[in-house]
């Protein structure tokens, strides 16, 4: 596979660990997320400790509050924020992201209110012409385990097998 910029949004536990996994594997990686003490840490210090004590992220790990600084250029987006607000960072990246890109989600359940699956609600508010099929991120794995390159299982899921 060739690199890919991907940006990763939400530098919870999962965020974070998946980010880590793909830089791991040769990708450009860019972290959003909204407190500020958190993004500096991470560009600073290379670490989150928050939801790893132990664990130093690679120096090419570059985290944004920005989230059009995030987005600039990038081959794909993987969502990793709670579902309770995946709606709303989907209507913020639709009105910044200006290319098509790679629309993929980690996260796990379904939004509160609506009991509509991520995918779905991806697919209403991310137009067509800014997307590819969406992919789903997901496996009987764990953060903790994955950042430190525990052996699990992650699967990408797609309409389109290419995308995935």
């Amino acid at each position: 596979m060739e690199k890919q910029t991907v940006a990763v949004l939400g530098p919870g536990s999962w965020g974070t660990a998946l980010s880590q996994v793909l830089n791991d594997n040769g990708h450009e990686v860019r972290i959003w997320g909204n407190l500020p003490e958190q993004i500096n840490e991470i560009n600073t210090y290379h670490t989150n400790k928050h939801y790893f004590k132990d664990v130093v992220l690679d120096e090419n790990i570059i985290a944004y509050t920005d989230l059009a600084e995030a987005l600039k250029d990038v081959d794909a987006i993987l969502f990793v924020v709670p579902t309770k607000v995946t709606r709303l960072v989907a209507q913020q990246v639709a009105k910044t992201l200006d290319h098509k890109a790679i629309i993929m989600h980690a996260s796990k359940g379904l939004e509160p209110d609506s009991h509509k699956r991520l995918s779905t609600i991806l697919e209403e508010e991310i137009p067509e012409h800014l997307r590819s099929d969406i992919v789903v991120v997901s496996g009987p794995s764990h953060a903790e385990e994955t950042i430190v390159r525990d052996l699990t299982l992650i699967t990408a899921a797609s309409k389109d097998l290419q995308t995935a």
